[in-house]
């Protein structure tokens, strides 16, 4: 029998209709219904919440294979992304180093390229983030926000913004100085949030190898 029938059989030998066993896993009907009709499969946390409300095995419902392949396919799903952000975390750091050896003169080659590096190596590393329950905890939050503000003055004062702006100004090509000085403000918020991003967004799959790493030493 697949998942979904054995879900809806043993709703229905409880009494229970879709909304009340949504009600208890506080989900929506609409999921309930999903799974139902094979359009979804219950996560591992549901699997056991389900368990202990029909009174059945955790078994005896994951026996299903297209349920253990389903789940299958999400721990690869799961592992690739581990694996892409652990690259782009530390890519993020090499970038960020090279555009600051641009800001003090170290390089010469063009930064518009590493800049254009930055701004996908960082949207890949968004992407398949997946931490995010971390910056529910208010201090977590509280102190990622506080990295960012301070980061943005820290490179207003780096980047010579205010110079552009008092050229903007006086100049006499307005249209460009204002290009010039926007760029410049893009840049010092690019920055801020891939500083910010080594900073507050360390992945704890990191930490955990590490720690696992010195346990058996």
């Amino acid at each position: 029998m697949e998942i979904s029938d054995k879900l809806r059989h043993y709703r229905k030998q409880k009494n229970l209709t879709q909304k009340e066993l949504a009600d208890k896993l506080h989900l929506s009907r609409k999921t309930i219904s999903g799974w139902e009709n094979g359009r979804g499969y219950p996560d591992i946390k549901s699997i056991a919440q389900l368990s202990d409300i029909f009174g059945v095995s955790t078994d005896d419902l994951l026996k299903d294979n297209n349920l253990l392949e389903h789940y299958d396919e999400q721990n690869k799903q799961s592992l690739r992304a581990r694996k892409i952000v652990k690259v782009t975390y530390y890519l993020n750091f090499i970038f960020i180093l090279a555009f600051y050896g641009y800001i003090f003169g170290l390089l010469n080659d063009d930064n518009s390229i590493t800049l254009l590096i930055l701004f996908g190596n960082m949207i890949l590393f968004f992407a398949n983030y997946s931490d995010w329950n971390r910056f529910k905890q208010k201090k977590q939050l509280l102190g990622m926000i506080i990295a960012f503000i301070l980061l943005i003055f820290l490179n207003a004062g780096i980047i010579p913004t205010n110079n552009e702006f008092f050229q903007l100004i006086k100049g006499s090509d307005q249209a460009e100085d204002l290009g010039v000085f926007t760029g410049e403000v893009i840049i010092i918020i690019l920055l801020s949030i891939c500083v910010t991003l080594a900073i507050c967004f360390y992945p704890r799959s990191i930490k955990r190898e590490r720690d696992s790493n010195n346990t058996e030493n």
